[in-house]
């Protein structure tokens, strides 16, 4: 059998260590390997309202899967690249595109062989595919997330950041009714306290009765 070692999974792992928004001050820092699992939750959750509630021929785990992949390029080595680096100019906005596909090209081949076929459209992602489209919805959902959460604990830092993030949040909605639906639904209490979260939870209201009568007896 050929391929019979991979560094793939030894690479993923790598997440872990890639900082997210490296040229910021942050509350609390970011690591990729964070945003990848919360970007990969709100991306099944988008895809499974595109199937469940607009009748979509939407597959949640596919749009899971493109998110959990979608930072192949970053996780190979080119790290979180800056956007006012990225996008400094359309030259240079173009030569990192490239270099990203060739560091995902670098990624697909350090599996079998026998399994580069499957892995390979969810790292070299089609953008015309509408589960690549919800997984970037998700990255920008994700992204916000982080801005509120950032500005909620007084870092302006992120202030122009959030400025873009409601902007391309905005193209998404109008776009993408699941993603209007997510916002609707989900977005408020994604924002809230952990007390606010709970508080419609059954255990709550029966620690609440229970403290009662022990203050009763």
């Amino acid at each position: 059998m050929a391929n019979t070692h991979s560094a793939f999974i030894g690479l993923m792992q790598r997440a872990r260590n890639v900082k997210r928004w490296p040229l910021m001050a942050q509350f609390q820092e970011e690591m990729l390997s964070t945003h990848i699992y919360e970007a990969s939750f709100v991306a099944h959750m988008l895809g499974a309202i595109a199937c469940d509630v607009y009748g979509e021929a939407i597959d949640p785990d596919r749009v899971a899967a493109m998110a959990i992949f979608h930072e192949g390029s970053e996780i190979a080595g080119m790290s979180d690249i800056p956007s006012p680096v990225k996008y400094h100019d359309p030259e240079t906005t173009a030569a990192i595109k490239k270099l990203e596909r060739r560091f995902e090209t670098m990624l697909i081949k350090t599996l079998p062989e026998a399994l580069q076929a499957r892995y390979t459209p969810l790292i070299e992602q089609n953008k015309d595919d509408d589960h690549v489209t919800l997984a970037k919805a998700a990255d920008v959902l994700c992204a916000y997330l982080k801005c509120d959460y950032e500005l909620s604990k007084s870092n302006s830092e992120f202030s122009n950041a959030m400025q873009e993030m409601e902007i391309q949040l905005k193209r998404y909605r109008e776009k993408i009714p699941a993603v209007d639906y997510f916002c609707l639904v989900f977005l408020e209490d994604a924002k809230g306290t952990l007390d606010e979260q709970t508080k419609d939870l059954e255990w709550i209201e029966r620690a609440n009765t229970l403290h009662l009568e022990s203050s009763d007896q």
